[in-house]
C-alpha cells in the first residue's frame, strides 16, 4: 500500500481503514515508512494487531523519518524493516526508486491511496506491472492533485478500490487458490520475471549456484536482482556447497 507524503485528511483516514481491515482478512501491508499514506497504512495494520512489512531506503540501523521511530518500533514487533542497504546507510534520493521495486516485487498487489501524476507511488505500481502484480487505485475528489495519479491508473486499467470486497473478488482470500480452496502449492515468483527463471530450474535437492549462474541468459544486475527476490521472499535457501533449493513451504 503506497501513496503521496503530502496527503489530505480524507486520504490518510482511508489507508488507514483500509490497512486494518486487510490485514484482519490475514493479508501483510508492506509500504515504506514514509510520512503520509505509507505511515498511515502501517499504522493501520500494526493498530489492528495484524503484520506489516516496512522497506527502508536506509540501512536497518536507520529510522528515516525519523518522525516514525515510535511506530518502527510496533512494526518491528508485529512484522519487520527490512532494507537492500548496509547498515550505516542514510536516505539518498536515488535510493528511493530502488525502496519502491522491492514494495512491488514482495507484494501480491500494489494499492495506490493518494498520489498525484508524477510520484514514487505511480512508479511503484509501474514495477509492479513490470513484476505481473495486480494493481489497484482508490479514487478520490477529482479537483484534488493527490487523485489524479489514481484516477490515470484507473484510466489504465486498475482495479477499482472502494472497498476490501474488491481485493477479495480480484486476489481471494490469502492462501487460497482462485476457486477458494487452500492453494497448497505455495507462493511463486511472477512469470517472465528473473526470479522465476531461478526459481524455476531449482528443486528440493539442491542446484549449484555457478552452473546455474552459467545459464543464466541475462545481465549479471537482473540474476542479482532475482536473486534478493527469492531470499527475500523465503522461497529459497542456501546448502552447503554453494548449492540453492527452493524452500519446503506448507500452507496451513
Amino acid at each position: 500500500m503506497v501513496g503521496t507524503r503530502r496527503a489530505s485528511v480524507r486520504g490518510l483516514a482511508l489507508a488507514h481503514h483500509l490497512a486494518g481491515q486487510l490485514v484482519a482478512r490475514g493479508w501483510t501491508v508492506v509500504s515504506g515508512l514514509a510520512l503520509g499514506i505509507d505511515a498511515a497504512c502501517h499504522r493501520g495494520a500494526v493498530e489492528a494487531g495484524g503484520r506489516s512489512v516496512a522497506v527502508m531506503a536506509t540501512g536497518v540501523d536507520r529510522t528515516y523519518p525519523w518522525q516514525n521511530r515510535g511506530l518502527r518500533q510496533e512494526i518491528d514487533r508485529l512484522g519487520c524493516c527490512l532494507s537492500e542497504f548496509p547498515a550505516g546507510t542514510g536516505p539518498r534520493k536515488f535510493h528511493f526508486p530502488r525502496r519502491n521495486r522491492l514494495i512491488a516485487g514482495l507484494s501480491t498487489a500494489v494499492i495506490v491511496v493518494e498520489a498525484p501524476r508524477r510520484s514514487g507511488a505511480l512508479l511503484t505500481a509501474e514495477f509492479a506491472l513490470d513484476y505481473n502484480r495486480e494493481v489497484f487505485a482508490v479514487p478520490g475528489p477529482v479537483d484534488l492533485d493527490a487523485s489524479r495519479g489514481c484516477h490515470h491508473l484507473l484510466r489504465e486499467g486498475a482495479h477499482l478500490l472502494e472497498t476490501v470486497a474488491d481485493v477479495d473478488q480480484v486476489l481471494g482470500c490469502p492462501g487460497s487458490g482462485p476457486d477458494g480452496s487452500a492453494d497448497r502449492s505455495g507462493p511463486r515468483p511472477a512469470p517472465g520475471s528473473p526470479a522465476r527463471w531461478i526459481f524455476d530450474r531449482l528443486d528440493l535437492e539442491g542446484t549449484r549456484r555457478d552452473a546455474l549462474r552459467g545459464r543464466w541468459p541475462g545481465t549479471d544486475q537482473a540474476w542479482a536482482q532475482g536473486l534478493l527476490a527469492l531470499e527475500l521472499a523465503g522461497l529459497i535457501i542456501r546448502l552447503p556447497g554453494g548449492r540453492l533449493a527452493r524452500k519446503v513451504w506448507r500452507g496451513d
